[in-house]
C-alpha cells in the first residue's frame, strides 16, 4: 500500500493513554489494565465492500463509523461497556493515503463517543474490495451481561425503536443503544436481548433458539420507522413487511419479566416453539426472513 509506514506514523500521532490503556498503540501488542473484578467480553465484526456498503457511494469516513458501531452495538446487546478495540483494514491497491486517514478517523469518531480507544490493528493492500474487521473489548462494569438465552413463557417481547427501510440511510447512521442496553440491565427486568441487525423475523428466532421458546409478534404493534413507509412507494411491499424483514435497524429486541423503564412491547413468548404473527385477525407463521451470509 502506498504510503503504508507514513499512515501508520500518523496513526501512532493519533492515539493518546486512557484509564484502560496505560501505553498507547505503537509497539507490537497493545497493553490493557483491565479492572479486577470485571469480565470480559470480546466480539469481533468483518464489514465487506459490496455486502454491508459501497465504497463506490459511501464516503470513507461514514464507512469507518457504521464499522465501529456495529461492534458497539454488539456492545449494545449484551450491556456491556465498551473499553478498547483493535481495527484490520485489508485497503484496495492504490487507495491514496487520505482515504486511509478518513477511514481511521470515522472508527475513531464512532468509538470515542463511549471513550474506546482502538488501540491496534493491521494494515494490508489486495488488489480486492475493501475489507475492515474491528475486535471490540466490552467490560460488565457491575452489571451483568444480558444474554440472547433466558426468554421464559409469558415474558414481554419489546424493541428500543422503529424499525425498516433502513437502506435509505439509516444503515449507515445509526446509533449504538449503548446506553439503552445499560438502563434496561439495571433494571434486573430482561431475561435475554439481541441487536436487530439480520432483522426482527431472523434475530427473534435466534432468542426463541437459544431459550427453547416461541413467540406471538402482534403487527399492530410493531412500530413502523418512517423509512420503511418511504420504501414501501418503491417496493410496494407492505411497511409492516419491511419492518419485519429489512434488518440493519440495530435496535434492541429483549424480552422481560414485567415492564422495563423503555422500549415498545410487541409480543409475548410462548412455550410452544412456533414463532407466529397474529395480523388481520390471523395467526401466521412468521418465516426468518432478512439477512442470512452465504458460505
Amino acid at each position: 500500500m502506498p504510503g503504508e509506514f507514513e499512515f501508520l506514523d500518523w496513526v501512532r500521532k493519533q492515539q493518546r493513554p486512557s484509564q484502560f490503556v496505560p501505553i498507547p498503540a505503537g509497539d507490537d501488542m497493545a497493553v490493557v489494565n483491565w479492572p479486577p473484578g470485571e469480565l470480559l467480553l470480546v466480539g469481533v465484526d468483518q464489514v465487506l465492500d459490496g455486502v454491508h456498503f459501497d465504497s463506490a457511494l459511501h464516503d470513507p469516513r461514514d464507512i469507518g463509523r457504521k464499522v465501529m458501531n456495529r461492534n458497539l452495538s454488539d456492545c449494545a446487546a449484551m450491556a456491556c461497556l465498551p473499553a478498547a478495540d483493535v481495527a484490520t483494514v485489508a485497503l484496495k491497491r492504490g487507495s491514496p493515503l487520505s482515504y486511509s486517514k478518513e477511514l481511521y478517523l470515522g472508527l475513531r469518531d464512532a468509538a470515542d463517543v463511549y471513550d474506546c480507544p482502538i488501540i491496534g490493528g493491521d494494515t494490508a493492500a489486495w488488489d480486492d474490495r475493501l475489507l475492515v474487521t474491528v475486535t471490540i473489548l466490552g467490560r460488565t462494569a457491575g452489571l451483568r451481561p444480558i444474554l440472547r438465552k433466558g426468554a421464559q413463557p409469558g415474558n414481554g417481547i419489546y424493541v428500543t425503536g422503529p424499525l425498516g427501510g433502513s437502506i435509505l440511510g439509516r444503515h449507515m447512521t445509526f446509533t449504538p443503544r449503548v446506553n439503552e442496553g445499560r438502563k434496561l440491565a439495571e433494571s434486573g427486568v430482561v431475561t435475554a436481548m439481541i441487536d436487530i441487525s439480520d432483522a426482527l423475523s431472523r434475530d427473534l428466532r435466534h432468542l426463541c433458539q437459544q431459550g427453547g421458546v416461541g413467540a406471538i409478534i402482534h403487527a399492530a404493534t410493531v412500530p413502523i420507522h418512517a423509512d420503511a413507509i418511504q420504501l414501501s412507494k418503491q417496493t410496494h411491499w407492505d411497511p409492516l413487511d419491511h419492518a419485519l424483514h429489512d434488518g440493519e435497524d440495530h435496535e434492541l429486541l429483549f424480552t422481560t419479566l414485567r415492564t422495563p423503564p423503555l422500549g415498545i412491547q410487541i409480543g409475548t413468548i410462548t412455550q410452544d416453539p412456533a414463532v407466529l404473527l397474529q395480523v388481520n385477525g390471523q395467526t401466521l407463521p412468521l418465516a426468518p426472513k432478512g439477512w442470512e451470509h452465504r458460505l
